[in-house]
């Protein structure tokens, strides 16, 4: 169980003596700015504005400490292992930024009320296959891409397993230490202090019970997708299977046809030849025509053509 497991992450976070400190610390290191939280909620839900419209789950929601909400920041934190869903990764933080705005601005309120926020997802599979520790996105005028546009809005993709060079140690060191969260990987006095808030959430009763039924129900889900992914592949099998033989047969009975057309044409042309010849035989001994030796073999008339080329 690593801190990059959305289960041990929100867990932690969600702890109200822990949340706010390694909330803190993650967020100063990947911002290299210390960030004061003022608050910290745990799979926060925003609901959908009306029945049949998709709400969202935020892993860890946190709000930073300042007198009006929104001249201070709102982040999003969201680790993330569904490589699956990687290529609609783009459009899944758009939706997060549009809910985020929706739940912070009153009706009648100005926009500059709105805050700014910070949706990043820290990911054990590369968002765009750049290979980069970090992916900062922002929005920006196409004609002109230097001038200022500050709508308030920034994404951060952060990869654990990106190229570090060129981006601080402390950074390069958390990541690793989220996508393994050992000891050994415990190596400043940041990371220890997060270690040990993970470490007294891993001992908890409660935690290692949920754990533990989290575990054997993922373990049952991943042996009935295997054992269903077995049936299906056993039927597809036995399918292809099936449409080979039906294939094999079709393929003997068409040989078996042509063997046959093959042989009555044998005999046909066998029986031509000695039709022929008996013309011949007719024409040498009484001196007749090919016509009259075909009028004395009854042959019809529309065959007679066919007959005389093979005289």
């Amino acid at each position: 169980m690593n801190l990059l497991d959305s289960f041990l992450f929100g867990t932690t976070l969600g702890y109200e003596e822990y949340g706010k400190e390694v909330s803190g610390i993650i967020l100063k290191t990947i911002l290299r700015r210390k960030v004061k939280i003022k608050k910290v909620v745990s799979e926060m839900v925003i609901f959908p504005t009306k029945p049949g419209l998709h709400g969202v789950r935020l892993d860890a929601f946190v709000e930073e400490d300042d007198t009006e909400v929104a001249t201070g920041s709102i982040y999003d934190l969201e680790p993330d292992k569904k490589e699956s869903e990687k290529y609609h990764l783009s459009k899944r933080v758009r939706y997060y930024h549009s809910k985020i705005d929706m739940h912070y601005l009153e009706a009648s309120e100005k926009y500059k009320k709105l805050p700014q926020v910070w949706v990043i997802f820290i990911t054990s599979f590369d968002p765009f296959d750049q290979n980069r520790l970090v992916y900062t996105i922002k929005n920006h005028c196409v004609e002109v891409p230097d001038m200022d546009y500050d709508d308030g809005a920034t994404t951060l993709l952060l990869y654990v397993d990106g190229d570090p060079e060129g981006y601080p140690k402390e950074l390069v060191q958390l990541l690793a230490y989220m996508k393994n969260s050992i000891p050994e990987n415990v190596c400043n006095p940041d990371l220890a202090q997060i270690h040990s808030c993970v470490d007294k959430v891993k001992k908890d009763p409660k935690v290692r019970e949920v754990f533990v039924t989290l575990e054997e129900y993922v373990e049952r889900e991943k042996a009935e997708v295997l054992e269903e992914a077995e049936r299906k592949i056993a039927e597809e099998r036995k399918r292809v299977d099936e449409a080979l033989k039906t294939a094999a047969e079709e393929k003997a009975r068409a040989n078996e046809a042509e063997k046959k057309a093959i042989e009555e044409k044998s005999r046909a042309d066998k029986a031509d030849r000695q039709i022929a010849a008996s013309i011949r035989m007719i024409m040498n001994l009484s001196e007749k025509s090919a016509d009259s030796a075909m009028d004395e073999l009854g042959i019809d008339v529309e065959m007679r053509d066919y007959y005389k080329a093979m005289l």
